[in-house]
């Protein structure tokens, strides 16, 4: 009614915005403008809080500036889509301000040059490091059974960014362009979601990522049914690993539907943000060997985009055999020897099959072997500690 005489902007979070246009047909339409405001990086962040420290008629020592810097880098290390970038630095600006006040009040005797002097002990120190916690790399991957070549790409890579990390504090060149999206290729089962986790835990640890969680997503996940549907899909799930990890399993099913599928324009939209995002974010795809070399060879911008690319061996018996153990220990179950000398044999006969569930097939045999147990146990009205937890040879079958 009022076209001529109104302009109307609309304001707000991006993801939130984003379903705010989609709740009502009528409103894309008509507002056809949209302006992106991406979050001010710490150097930008800086430059605000000097200008707010000379606008409000104070002066900072050098020494208060590198204070300064390195907590507004802390904080942008650490913030959150709610942390408000230039609000944060006001925020903190205003404090550092009550803070030379209630110190200069306590001073008989001060220059008129003190009275707006901003200095290092008006600065609240926030002694909080990048992250949370100390990671111990080693604690972590003993946890994996075998995996020998797996866990050391993943020291190698520990290690790497630690010394580009010791390397930028005093000034030397860092290589900023190198990528961090991985492949993971091998059968089910081999631990790749596992290592996914640690890798998450890596990168975080390091400051690489502001956070360490992983988001895991499959073709169901990124793929809608409808046309134009699938870029927004994809895009609401990158935005849910943004400044962490996403970890997409069975990646090569997103290029298996033909030509005119749409798992094509979920890869297209998934680079174009990987590419405008590359700070944010870290993509590790996952598959079977064979099908996740063919998925290379349909985007020629992938094979560059992820350089990384980690084999994961199938398990040995012996290596089937202590994940075995473990799983029963956890469980509370014990394998009898006979229990152990079935099992072995069987891990024997199948991890040599192809596509072999590996760590799957274990927890599959797990399940049978202990509905197996209860049926035999089951017409005993006086049973021992020991006979509900003991897992006997007649328990044990392939699956």
């Amino acid at each position: 009614d009022y076209r001529g005489e109104i302009v109307v902007i609309l304001a707000g979070y991006k993801k939130e915005m984003a379903d705010f246009i989609k709740s009502n047909s009528g409103l894309e339409s008509r507002f056809p403008l949209v302006i992106d405001f991406p979050d001010y990086k710490p150097d930008d962040l800086y430059a605000i809080a000097l200008n707010m420290v000379s606008a409000k008629g104070f002066t900072i020592t050098e020494e208060a500036k590198d204070v300064l810097r390195d907590q507004i880098v802390l904080a942008h290390k650490t913030s959150t889509a709610h942390s408000g970038n230039g609000r944060m630095v006001r925020n903190m600006i205003e404090k550092i301000m009550r803070n030379q006040s209630a110190r200069i009040a306590s001073v008989e005797d001060i220059s008129k040059e003190g009275l707006n002097e901003i200095i290092p002990e008006d600065i609240e120190v926030s002694h909080a490091s990048a992250h949370t916690f100390d990671l111990d790399l080693e604690k972590a991957l003993s946890s994996v059974v075998g995996l020998t070549d797996v866990k050391n790409y993943v020291r190698s890579l520990y290690a790497r960014l630690r010394m580009q990390s010791k390397r930028k504090k005093m000034g030397l060149p860092v290589d900023n362009a190198q990528t961090l999206h991985m492949i993971f290729k091998g059968n089910p089962g081999t631990g790749k979601t596992m290592i996914a986790r640690t890798v998450a835990d890596v990168l975080y640890n390091i400051g690489v990522i502001k956070t360490n969680k992983l988001v895991e997503t499959d073709r169901a996940g990124l793929v809608a049914g409808y046309v134009g549907q699938t870029a927004l899909k994809t895009t609401e799930k990158v935005s849910e690993a943004m400044n962490g990890v996403l970890f997409i399993d069975e990646a090569y099913s997103l290029a298996q539907g033909g030509t005119n599928d749409f798992g094509r324009e979920a890869i297209d939209t998934l680079v174009k943000l990987m590419d405008d995002n590359r700070e944010r974010l870290v993509v590790i795809l996952a598959g079977y060997s064979k099908n996740m070399d063919d998925f290379l060879q349909t985007n020629p911008g992938l094979k560059s985009r992820f350089p990384n690319i980690i084999e994961f061996p199938d398990y040995s018996a012996d290596e089937l055999m202590i994940i075995a153990d473990n799983l029963y220990s956890s469980k509370g179950y014990v394998l009898s020897d006979g229990a152990k000398a079935k099992l072995l044999a069987l891990f024997g006969e199948v991890f040599h099959e192809e596509a072999f569930g590996n760590g799957r097939y274990v927890r599959n045999v797990l399940e049978r072997s202990v509905n197996k147990q209860a049926l035999r146990l089951s017409s005993d009205t006086d049973l021992t500690r020991d006979e509900l937890s003991t897992i006997e040879a007649d328990d044990i079958e392939e699956v």
